[in-house]
């Protein structure tokens, strides 16, 4: 399997995501944040080419920008001058902390290839592209990822971060001699609003572990079946609403009674819910229509000016537990479990090793499948 790391990274957040993306192949407009972190990463590669006999001035460095410059992503000039200001304080601040003659760079924009092979001697390979590479002191490499997001995240962010331990794998297979010396590699994510870099390295240990992981999602992504939507922060800055189940009712067009109904329910159901637990009978008939609609319409969420109700899908899994003995007798693990305790057995397949883990997820066995109901009262604007 060919699969590019951030195909890996948006079937992890959502696998609906990844089909409209990946499979289905639905073309959409940038978003405008995607947009803008273009054009910032436009500009640091003009300003870092190593190609160029005299580094540009902090005046070549903003006119570039200017030029690269869209403003049609913003919904006014109030927004995009805001937008526009972010990124020329961003490039002001990063002409004034990297002067191109501080640095060795290998290569910018680079494509990479990390080959991994599964038990069954399947090779995939996992691609991607890099940003920035240098090389430091003492010969070793550092691969730096601009990162343009508003928030900056701590230290264990980057120590976990998968995508610096997907580059970390491409780095040394486009330069073997890396894992032949035993030569760190430094991972650096420099978030450019902040000015600020978190780096980390990866041990032997952690790049199998990476190598499992992805083996993991990869499996993970051939043996699935639904591709369900799977609401997260990330929510909000997704492209793909209008196709999405959980917010595919914001961007119906055609109302008919069904709609206009939908919403009067969930206005009562916001009502009834204030009501300190009366109503009980009325809420499940409430729940009943909504859930009869949702399955009609085949969406996951229902909007109104109150709020929005969105159906969860909740699934209840068992195990064959003679295949399961099987698995955990000669590992010394059966007896901890002679008393079924989910708990307890998750805790317990999360320390086994990769192939282990594997052989218990193709044993589990869907008890119950049922959908709940979630009720988000919007906040009133004063």
């Amino acid at each position: 399997m060919r699969v590019s790391y951030s195909s890996l990274e948006t079937f992890q957040n959502c696998p609906a995501k990844y089909k409209f993306a990946v499979i289905d192949r639905i073309k959409l407009p940038k978003s405008k944040e995607a947009i803008f972190g273009t054009i910032i990463h436009d500009c640091l590669r003009m300003y870092h080419e190593p190609s160029r006999l005299v580094s540009p001035t902090q005046e070549e460095l903003l006119q570039y920008f200017i030029q690269k410059w869209d403003p049609l992503p913003y919904q006014d000039k109030q927004e995009e001058q805001i937008a526009f200001g972010e990124g020329v304080k961003i490039l002001k601040n990063y002409f004034e902390k990297n002067k191109p003659s501080d640095f060795k760079i290998l290569n910018l924009e680079t494509r990479f290839e990390a080959p991994i092979i599964d038990k069954s001697s399947e090779l995939h390979q996992v691609t991607g592209i890099i940003d920035r590479i240098d090389l430091i002191e003492n010969g070793i490499f550092e691969v730096i990822d601009y990162k343009t997001a508003k928030k900056m995240p701590s230290q264990e962010y980057a120590d976990k971060n998968l995508q610096l331990a997907v580059y970390h794998l491409g780095i040394v297979n486009r330069w073997p001699s890396i894992e032949k010396e035993s030569k760190p590699v430094k991972l650096t994510l420099y978030f450019l609003k902040h000015g600020l870099k978190l780096t980390t390295e990866k041990s032997i240990g952690e790049i199998a572990q990476t190598k499992e992981k992805i083996l993991s999602i990869i499996e993970k992504i051939k043996k699935e079946e639904k591709f369900e939507p799977r609401p997260n922060p990330l929510c909000d800055w997704c492209e793909f609403k209008p196709y999405c189940p959980f917010f595919r009712h914001q961007f119906l067009k055609e109302k008919t009674p069904s709609d206009e109904e939908i919403k009067t329910l969930i206005s009562e159901y916001f009502q009834i819910k204030s009501q300190n637990d009366t109503g009980v009978k009325r809420l499940a008939e409430i729940k009943e229509k909504i859930n009869d609609y949702c399955d009609t319409a085949d969406i996951e969420r229902v909007f109104s000016e109150d709020g929005y109700i969105t159906r969860i899908n909740q699934q209840r899994f068992g195990y064959d537990m003679k295949k399961l003995k099987a698995v955990l007798e000669p590992l010394g693990k059966w007896d901890e479990i002679l008393e079924i305790d989910s708990p307890k057995l998750k805790k317990i397949i999360s320390t086994l090793p990769y192939s282990i883990r594997q052989q218990i997820e193709e044993i589990k066995i869907l008890e119950k499948e049922f959908k709940t109901i979630l009720a988000t009262k919007t906040k009133s604007i004063k």
